[in-house]
């Protein structure tokens, strides 16, 4: 029940902060659903580090979080938001356990979300202007460590609650991989991103033209 309240919280919250924001203009629906469907997909074809759990959605395996490409391009209450019906329509449209939908949310969208919002402000505050930058910082940077830190919250919850689902016999391995998986999150983010800024940089929120093209 503690999942589901918090993730519920989370949302509401996330829908009161973004209700005059991009979520709000008709013109970004199309790619909203499109988020949606994609992300909801992504989530259900995930890479499994070694000895993993491959029976529970939240264990030592991962797949495409795109919480910190959505936090790119829409910012992060925004992400969230849609980040909640994503766990909705790839999580509980198939296990349909409410629990596990909210546990997932959490633990693979909020927090993800929340470190690649932390990265990409540093990028914006402390390195200059430029647009090489924001594609490495806010796509391939907050991507990467966002993925990393959360796999380690993950690994430490197992060592501190000796949470059985979590659990491995090849931490050398498992760390190995998370890295693997963390920098295939930071490459396809920054990708998606290069591209999205070439082809439909009024989608991205964090890109501001006149800085970076004056830059």
């Amino acid at each position: 029940m503690a999942w589901i309240l918090s993730a519920s919280a989370i949302f509401l919250l996330g829908v009161f902060k973004c209700r005059h924001g991009v979520l709000m203009q008709a013109r970004l629906r199309n790619i909203f659903i499109s988020c949606i469907l994609l992300l909801a997909l992504a989530w259900n074809l995930r890479a499994h580090l070694p000895n993993s759990n491959i029976d529970n959605l939240i264990d030592l395996s991962f797949h495409f979080f795109g919480a910190s490409l959505l936090v790119a391009l829409f910012g992060f209450w925004s992400a969230i938001t849609l980040l909640f019906i994503v766990a909705l329509v790839g999580v509980f449209g198939i296990s349909g356990d409410l629990v596990e939908t909210s546990r997932h949310y959490v633990l693979v969208s909020v927090i993800p979300a929340l470190i690649a919002c932390g990265v990409m402000k540093a990028v914006q505050k402390l390195l200059p202007k430029h647009l090489f930058i924001l594609i490495l910082g806010n796509g391939y940077l907050a991507a990467f460590i966002s993925t990393f830190v959360t796999g380690l919250l993950i690994f430490g919850l197992q060592q501190i609650f000796q949470i059985s689902s979590f659990g491995t016999s090849d931490p050398l391995g498992w760390f190995l991989g998370l890295l693997v998986l963390s920098f295939m999150e930071g490459s396809l983010s920054g990708m998606l991103l290069a591209i999205l800024l070439v082809y439909r940089p009024q989608w991205v929120s964090t890109y501001q033209e006149e800085q970076y093209m004056n830059a």
